[in-house]
């Protein structure tokens, strides 16, 4: 409003000044004007005692431009001969002559009125001498007057016009910077919010401020959602191990039991005369039976327990930590992939890449380990049930920046919808939620767009550090 009241004054002073110069041009237009009235009228009064020719002679010797626009001065013969004309007045430039002719047509023509007197002649009859004053040259003045309002007043419009623009365009400038912002927020990503600079309007300065706090609960609420996540997952790994102990505590003893009962009777039955082959076929094929469950039962202890024996209380979880390392998340991935290569209803073959140049003595927090091992798991498991895949591949990579580079992939048939599957499925919505309590994202996209079997291609990038999450859950069991 300021700039436009600066505007307003500065067109108001520029119109004035051209007034004021007007103003000196119409005095010295009106000036000439009338000292060219007065002179005809003191040479026409000094014909009296002229010839006619003469007289006529000296008067069509006075200037032809010399009209005085408002007024004019004719001389005519007592017939009504006309000696000399009043002046024409000058065609007006466009669009003024269609103005005035709307005005005429609106307001209708105005009589000129004039003022007559004899000029004696010393052979004859007096002239006529008529002093008229145009209305029309007073209708073209006045409409030269309004145009040059009209156009003062455009110039003040066109120049508010001008400071509002530039005022909208700076003061909506930073609305890029906060769209921006909100689309960090979007991608939940605040650094934008944080880096925003003061704003030129007040509003626009309270909605950087409302980001502002609205960025900083909504990563509250993110970090208490992690911290949660991560604290469902801690529960689910403890039912796990708890229920991994009952196996091995209870039907794994049992297991041996049997196991010892059977080699018993075996022995038993060979050594009676008495015993019939078909009983020792029947204790060889207990035994057989019992060896394979206890097979299965080791293989169902390993998946339960992927890193032993640990309770997962929060002084187990730092000992894990101590002795988890690259390497062990290496074999660990490496025996997975085997027991899947293993199965004789596996319908895809699974290869393990590593990195060759990563440090296998490189420690890694446990629970990072535990959840690599779980996204891998869940995610072969995902291939068996849905991908009709021929191969897999799981790929592993400690990258300089400190990130753990994680990926698998099949040549199956793919996804039609990833939203709906992280929405309705339990896989791939648990694979992405263990890698969203890490700190990180879960990448779903085609492993070859554009073929008619496409697969699914996963990818994380997991920080190598532990995240804070996991630090506040193991601080609070700790307390």
């Amino acid at each position: 409003m300021r700039r436009g009241a600066w505007v307003g004054a500065a067109v108001v002073l520029a119109g004035l000044l051209l007034g004021l110069v007007g103003m000196g041009r119409d005095m010295d237009e009106e000036s000439s004007a009338a000292a060219s009235l007065a002179n005809r009228l003191a040479v026409a009064s000094s014909l009296a005692h002229l010839p006619d020719d003469a007289a006529l002679a000296a008067l069509r010797q006075l200037p032809r431009d010399t009209g005085t626009g408002h007024l004019g001065l004719s001389v005519r013969r007592d017939d009504g001969t006309l000696l000399l004309g009043a002046g024409s007045v000058e065609p007006a430039p466009a669009p003024m002559p269609w103005l005035l002719a709307l005005h005429r047509q609106l307001t209708g023509s105005r009589p000129a009125q004039s003022v007559s007197w004899p000029l004696p002649r010393p052979d004859g009859p007096p002239w006529q001498l008529q002093l008229s004053a145009s209305a029309e040259a007073e209708r073209a003045e006045a409409l030269g007057s309004l145009l040059f309002m009209l156009g003062m007043l455009g110039l003040c419009v066109a120049g508010l016009l001008l400071a509002m623009h530039w005022n909208v365009r700076r003061a909506l400038a930073p609305l890029g910077t906060l769209l921006h912002a909100i689309a960090g927020i979007e991608a939940r990503d605040d650094r934008a919010v944080q880096a925003l600079p003061p704003m030129p309007v007040r509003e626009l300065e309270a909605v950087s401020r409302a980001l502002g706090h609205m960025a900083l609960a909504l990563r509250t609420a993110e970090d208490q959602r992690r911290v949660l996540g991560q604290r469902v997952i801690t529960l689910q790994e403890d039912e796990r191990a708890r229920l991994g102990r009952e196996l091995h505590d209870e039907f794994g003893q049992h297991l041996t039991a049997l196991h010892a009962d059977a080699a018993w009777l075996g022995k038993h039955l060979a050594a009676r005369p008495t015993a019939t082959p078909a009983a020792q076929e029947v204790v060889t094929a207990i035994t057989g039976h019992v060896r394979h469950i206890q097979q299965v039962l080791r293989s169902m202890l390993t998946r339960l327990r992927p890193l032993g024996l640990s309770t997962g209380r929060a002084e187990d979880s730092a000992n894990d930590d101590e002795a988890f390392t690259l390497l062990r998340l290496q074999a660990l991935l490496q025996t997975l992939v085997d027991s899947w290569d293993r199965r004789a209803n596996a319908s895809f073959r699974v290869t393990l890449a590593l990195n060759p140049h990563d440090d296998p003595k490189r420690p890694l927090p446990a629970a990072l380990g535990l959840a690599v091992y779980r996204i891998t798991q869940e995610a072969l498991t995902n291939i068996a049930r849905h991908a009709q895949a021929r191969q897999a591949r799981v790929q592993l990579e400690l990258q300089a920046d400190g990130q753990l580079f994680w990926q698998v992939q099949d040549d199956g048939v793919g996804l039609q919808d990833s939203a709906q599957a992280l929405l309705h499925g339990s896989g791939l919505a648990g694979i992405h939620d263990r890698v969203w309590a890490l700190g990180a994202d879960l990448l779903l996209a085609p492993a070859a767009p554009g073929e008619r079997r496409p697969g699914l291609l996963l990818q994380a990038r997991l920080p190598a550090a532990a995240p804070d999450a996991t630090r506040a859950i193991d601080a609070t069991e700790a307390a």
